[in-house]
């Protein structure tokens, strides 16, 4: 009798996320996603240019809080980042048989999940900095040579995955992720969008990787201050405002690009 009840459950289960409306749905978090990335990629141009901003994750959803509806688009934005988290675990757990696989589900359903997580409490008027976050959280591991070592090792796994990006980009295996109807050929722009994208955002994860290593290095928590301390210690370098703006529009390319994503991912 148990046994039946767990079968019918998991073969509910695995209707729901087979549902063609699941994954409808959970394209807009690729949406919500590129709409993410791209106000990101303008407060990059706005420090390339010598203004003031706050050039992160928070920065950014508090860009979007500030607009017009601005709190319904936080809401729509949370729903389709939760829905494609929720999408990619399922995937994970009831279509795939293959470790890696369920590895690369899990782990993108998790970055969409914590993201979904952060529009909702800026929705609710909860967020935190996550520049102060990461200075707090870098200066307590800081005080213990374990906390040290966990911090090296993720600024080393973070530059990794920037290279990734960049491989990705580099070498177009991102087109591998998308299909179109009918037959039709991916357009140039999808291509350009995502190359140019996918290499913008491996240097910022690059470099964001090694401002947690060199800060760790120099037991200086206040260097390590996430994606805005990433991006204003590449903006201080020689040439710097130069590289920041074509980082900047860089991340404007891969905006775009999320939103083809949201059209073309196969969704597989």
């Amino acid at each position: 009798m148990a046994m039946n009840a767990s079968a019918d459950a998991a073969n509910a289960a695995r209707r729901a996320a087979d549902h063609p409306w699941f994954g409808r749905l959970a394209r807009s978090g690729y949406v919500a996603n590129g709409i993410l990335h791209g106000v990101l990629g303008a407060l990059a141009l706005v420090l390339a240019t010598g203004g003031s901003a706050q050039a992160d994750q928070s920065g950014a959803i508090q860009a979007l809080a500030s607009q017009p509806f601005g709190e319904l688009l936080l809401w729509v934005c949370a729903a389709g980042s939760l829905l494609l988290g929720l999408w990619n675990i399922s995937q994970a757990l009831l279509h795939s048989d293959k470790l890696r696989t369920r590895i690369k589900f899990v782990s993108t359903g998790l970055v969409f999940l914590l993201t979904g997580g952060a529009f909702g409490r800026y929705a609710i008027g909860s967020g935190s900095d996550s520049k102060k976050t990461a200075t707090s959280l870098s200066g307590e591991l800081m005080g213990h040579p374990a906390g040290q070592i966990a911090l090296i090792i993720f600024g080393a796994t973070v530059i990794g995955i920037g290279g990734f990006f960049v491989f990705r980009g580099v070498t177009r295996r991102f087109l591998k992720d998308l299909k179109t109807t009918g037959g039709t050929a991916i357009s140039p722009a999808v291509k350009i969008t995502g190359t140019v994208g996918y290499i913008a955002k491996g240097l910022v994860l690059g470099a964001l990787g090694l401002l947690f290593i060199v800060a760790t290095i120099q037991h200086d928590p206040e260097e390590a201050t996430g994606i805005d301390g990433a991006l204003k210690a590449i903006r201080d370098q020689s040439f710097g405002s130069v590289a920041l703006a074509a980082i900047g529009a860089g991340l404007l390319a891969y905006a775009v690009y999320l939103l083809f994503r949201a059209r073309y991912d196969s969704m597989d």
